[in-house]
């Protein structure tokens, strides 16, 4: 079996783990389904980016006056930087200026600001994130897959030390590839970028506030980016084998009037995160309403649908733990 790596716009594939082909006629039904939910400006995402930054600052600000407890501000910094995430993936795929060219700006405008704030820097998480998406599950270059592991201090571990891993993963598939171009100038910026921001903690430390910026932006970053890790992924991808297109992702659909809204809205519609991984131009609060009607192009290919709430059912579409071929169920 090959173990070559190729590299597609400076992303590693790996020949020894393909891909599944879509079927064409399943992608231009899905297609033709999806297509209102994508391609327009997400303004929902640019006011979500800006209620964080303040938000941020707000509480920042609040921590460093003595208004708040540094250990509250910690847990106020955790949550809006686990929100942080969002606005910040979107960025990742465009979806903040769709169609329109005259809001690429205002896209990557969000995706620096927003990696700013979450101490990942915008393009290098962009790189890890793409190639998450090429390399699903693929347990040697799916960046993601370091939470693929057993046992919950194990997970806990994965999940807190996610962020020298993607360190390690960028320098190890990415940085400085000379067979790839443009990488060496990227990886440059991606270099001076990080030492801006680990410059500017350690002056912060020196002039005397070593005590707000951990406990009001380092430790939130490392809390945050496991909180993210987690939800995001370890649990969407379980159990983190299948490669089929429609079946290497879950869906969660809660029920209950008010369960489903909340736990919706606290997942940032990630409970969807098939419908992100099938089509990624979606905007996140539009992943229900794609959902919907792609639900039966889903059930046709056996997607994992698990349903939770009073009327769940053990025998939910895709049952984790059953593996048939994605177009040839058995």
């Amino acid at each position: 079996m090959s173990t070559e790596v190729n590299y597609v716009d400076g992303i590693p594939r790996g020949d020894e783990a393909p891909r599944d082909r879509p079927d064409p006629q399943t992608e231009r039904e899905a297609l033709k389904l999806i297509k209102p939910h994508q391609g327009m400006v997400a303004w929902p995402t640019v006011a979500l980016a800006l209620a964080i930054a303040v938000s941020f600052g707000t509480v920042v600000t609040l921590g460093v006056m003595g208004i708040i407890p540094l250990w509250l501000g910690l847990l106020f910094n955790t949550f809006i930087l686990y929100a942080d995430q969002t606005p910040l993936h979107e960025a990742c795929h465009g979806n903040i200026a769709g169609k329109d060219s005259r809001m690429v700006w205002v896209n990557h405008l969000v995706g620096y600001v927003c990696g700013t704030i979450l101490l990942h820097e915008y393009k290098s998480f962009r790189h890890m994130h793409l190639a998450h998406h090429r390399e699903t599950n693929n347990p040697d270059l799916d960046p993601d897959h370091w939470v693929d592991v057993k046992g919950f201090w194990n997970v806990l571990f994965r999940c807190l030390t996610i962020v020298p891993w993607y360190q390690h993963y960028f320098f190890k598939y990415i940085a400085f590839k000379p067979h790839i171009p443009g990488m060496r100038p990227l990886a440059i910026h991606i270099m001076v970028m990080h030492a801006i921001y680990y410059g500017a903690i350690i002056a912060f430390c020196y002039f005397g506030y070593w005590r707000e910026v951990f406990m009001l932006w380092v430790f939130p970053h490392i809390l945050a980016s496991a909180l993210i890790i987690y939800f995001f992924a370890y649990i969407p991808h379980q159990p983190h084998v299948a490669k089929q297109r429609y079946r290497d992702t879950n869906i969660f659909l809660f029920k209950g009037r008010l369960k489903e809204p909340i736990l919706t809205w606290l997942y940032f519609f990630q409970n969807y995160h098939l419908i992100h991984h099938l089509f990624p131009r979606i905007p996140f609060y539009r992943y229900k309403e794609a959902f919907t009607d792609l639900r039966p192009v889903l059930e046709r290919e056996k997607a994992r649908i698990r349903e939770f709430g009073d009327d769940y059912h053990p025998d939910a579409i895709g049952e984790i733990g059953d593996e048939p071929n994605a177009h040839n169920p058995g």
